[in-house]
């Protein structure tokens, strides 16, 4: 990747700077090929110069948040992951009133810590997300949900930057979430979210957290690197996973690539898995669900870059 020499970024901006960063370390999957560039910005202000940086160079850049919901080609990325995670975290509360409070949650801010700080504040609303990796904008992004909660049901209102810089703030009614989805217009950037939760009962509330995260540890294959859900489910009431257990994929391996034993809608990293054998096991599934099941099962993890 070569960019005109009339100014580095590194002279403008104060976050950190990698050069063909591995994406393997920067995803829960733990493999691809690397990325020209990922950058830390430190503030508001460096984001804002590094999109116009990218601008001037006509370079493509894509926002990186914890990569748990991504899998990064072998051949790597051409361009920029911009991440938020160091100067876009944090969780604020703006207003208590009798029965709720506003909270603010960064983009870059853990799922886990606003879910955390639900509970130490007796906040209600967000027991459902105990267990899921990734950041709060990421979450928001993809609309993450489990135990009939998503993210958009305490939703107040979104931060965002359009491509210019220009920081927007948009009311939930002004959004358009779906199953798994947020429509943004290209180049919209989450840099975080205000809720407000209900207050209730602290015991209660953690009780609910711990019920959830036993369910997530009985059923899910935490021990080894994944994505999560491979596929979103394809209706209410069937699961993508089952159906890939019926058509007798589970626990089927592709060199260090695996379906599953456990559940079916997640491809496990055994040790030195390529992102082309995950692929290879996610189109198997595809094709052998749609032939015997008729059902077109649908991507929920992201896929970007380009084979080696």
């Amino acid at each position: 990747m070569t960019v005109s020499n009339d100014i580095t970024l590194a002279e403008e901006i104060k976050g950190e700077i990698l050069y063909s960063a591995p994406m393997a370390r920067y995803t829960s999957f733990g493999v691809g090929g690397t990325v020209d560039f990922l950058v830390f910005p430190a503030d508001l202000e460096d984001l804002q110069k590094t999109l116009r940086w990218c601008r001037r160079q006509k370079l493509a850049h894509f926002i990186l948040g914890n990569g748990t919901n991504l899998l990064v080609r072998d051949g790597g990325v051409r361009g920029m992951a911009i991440s938020l995670s160091r100067g876009f975290g944090g969780i604020t509360e703006l207003e208590r009133g009798e029965k709720d409070r506003l909270i603010h949650a960064g983009a870059g801010e853990s799922l886990g810590r606003l879910v955390e700080f639900s509970q130490e504040k007796s906040l209600t609303g967000m027991e459902w997300a105990a267990g899921i990796p990734g950041t709060v904008g990421g979450a928001l992004f993809m609309n993450a949900g489990a135990f009939r909660g998503e993210m958009k049901d305490d939703l107040q209102s979104l931060q965002l930057m359009d491509p210019e810089g220009k920081v927007i703030e948009k009311g939930k009614e002004e959004l358009s979430f779906s199953y798994r989805s947020l429509e943004l217009k290209r180049g919209w950037i989450i840099l975080g979210g205000k809720f407000r939760l209900r207050s209730g009962n602290q015991q209660a509330i953690r009780s609910r957290m711990e019920e959830i995260l036993q369910k997530r540890a009985a059923k899910q294959p935490l021990h080894l690197p994944s994505a999560g859900s491979v596929f979103r489910n394809p209706s209410r009431g069937v699961a993508a996973g089952k159906l890939i257990e019926e058509v007798g994929l589970k626990g089927t391996r592709l060199r260090d690539a695996q379906i599953s034993e456990k559940h079916a809608n997640f491809i496990l990293n055994l040790g030195k898995a390529r992102a082309r054998d995950i692929l290879t096991l996610a189109e198997w599934a595809k094709e052998k669900v749609f032939e015997e099941k008729g059902v077109k099962l649908e991507m929920e993890i992201q896929i970007i870059g380009e084979d080696e």
